[in-house]
């Protein structure tokens, strides 16, 4: 019987993209739960820069690609989020969400070459960029020394806790902690899943989402699938603040250095420790090609980068600390980046897998979800109350920088 079920929808695995559709299925009248193995954003939602990005990055050789024409479109609709638009269709409300900077700065250590800049003075550029005059420069590149271009980039920058914070807050009694020995097995007399912990009321639901990340990987064998397969693509991201008895105020800033590659050479966001001091958080190919390094070396390479690339900066009053992450993305040929986001449905199993591969493709991928539960019909007369009141409720994990950190000084 319908009424039987505790709830439509449960989703595994509480970092953005579980939220993003938490929030989004109760918009369209599904009654949905999260669970949570760890904590909400534990995983790789908190390594995030928080870049809401359409596309340019993927375009820095001076061609778009197909990922830069798939993202094209994503910050207009992060924009209608974040404005609260579009909730008669379901869309996700963003209103209250952080704005870290409605844009971003590109920048070249010397003179843009000819190829490179035809394309950043193309049609489809100018609509996405605007080249900087030397007086509209911020004060961390008006030093005498700097010898190269600037662009400004129209591509926003989002503060991941308070994301994390908005999406949680309308939905914390349906955000359930999982033990990692629950079970979840298939119901025998009716489509869907039993998912049973300890003493708990078990919960009993029509279709299961997996949004677990890289944990997709052990819930799909826990579950006996064999497809999706996964990879994992690391990253050796590192964190720079000045050392607590440095006389160095570090700008805010959010910019990528361009190099030769597709991947910008250095990325930089700026956030908040644990007590409110800014920190840099520092990406691009130092972070992939970091991987084979050691958090030693990684901090000393990082140290380096910036003196070589900002040899004004004070930078050897700067501590830094290396953060290891896995962007845990469905499995390509040769292990190259996919280009899109990804769902796989199971439709008789009722079970479905997906990785948004990028932050910004979230709302294509809710849409994707949405499509495919069209014909999955509401349950009726549901009253799980005071089940869900008696499972554990998740809580918020802080950011990795907002974490006890291992601490390298005087590296360079």
């Amino acid at each position: 019987m319908m009424s039987d079920y505790s709830a439509d929808i449960a989703i595994i695995g509480a970092g953005i993209s579980g939220l993003w559709l938490l929030q989004r299925l109760q918009r369209l009248g599904y009654r949905v739960v999260l669970l949570e193995r760890s904590a909400i954003g534990a995983g790789q939602t908190g390594f995030a820069q928080g870049i809401i990005h359409g596309g340019t990055k993927f375009a820095l050789t001076g061609e778009l690609g197909e990922a830069a024409t798939r993202i094209a479109a994503m910050p207009a609709r992060w924009q209608a989020a974040l404005q609260g638009e579009g909730q008669g269709d379901g869309e996700v409300d963003l209103r209250g969400v952080k704005l870290l900077s409605q844009d971003q700065l590109l920048w070249s250590t010397t003179t843009l070459t000819s190829r490179m800049a035809g394309f950043f003075a193309s049609r489809l550029m100018r609509s996405r960029t605007t080249a900087l005059k030397p007086e509209a420069y911020p004060p961390l590149f008006r030093h005498h020394d700097f010898r190269g271009e600037l662009y400004r980039l129209n591509e926003m920058v989002l503060d991941i806790a308070s994301l994390l914070a908005v999406l949680t807050a309308p939905y914390e009694d349906q955000i359930l902690r999982l033990d990692a020995a629950a079970l979840m097995t298939p119901l025998a007399a009716a489509a869907g899943w039993q998912i049973a912990q300890g003493d708990l009321p078990p919960l009993q639901v029509r279709q299961l989402i997996l949004t677990a990340g890289e944990g997709n990987a052990d819930l799909l064998h826990q579950l006996g699938q064999r497809q999706p397969q996964m990879q994992r693509r690391p990253l050796k991201m590192v964190v720079a603040q000045p050392r607590p008895d440095a006389a160095l105020a570090l700008p805010t800033i959010y910019a990528h250095c361009l190099g030769v590659a597709t991947t910008p050479r250095l990325t930089i966001s700026t956030h908040q420790d644990a007590k409110g001091r800014p920190l840099w958080y520092l990406g691009g190919q130092l972070a992939e090609e970091g991987v084979g390094r050691s958090d030693a070396d990684q901090c000393r390479q990082a140290a380096q980068e910036l003196a070589t690339l900002l040899p004004w900066l004070a930078s050897h009053q700067l501590r830094f600390a290396a953060l290891s992450v896995n962007r845990a993305e469905v499995a390509m040929p040769g292990g190259g980046r996919p280009d899109d986001s990804y769902l796989h449905e199971d439709h008789a199993a009722a079970l479905m897998t997906l990785w948004p591969t990028k932050l910004a493709l979230l709302p294509v991928l809710g849409d994707r979800v949405v499509a495919a539960l069209a014909d999955l019909a509401k349950a009726e007369n549901i009253n799980n109350a005071a089940i869900l009141a008696r499972w554990p409720k998740a809580v918020v994990s802080p950011l990795p920088w907002q974490r006890p950190l291992i601490w390298y000084e005087g590296v360079i």
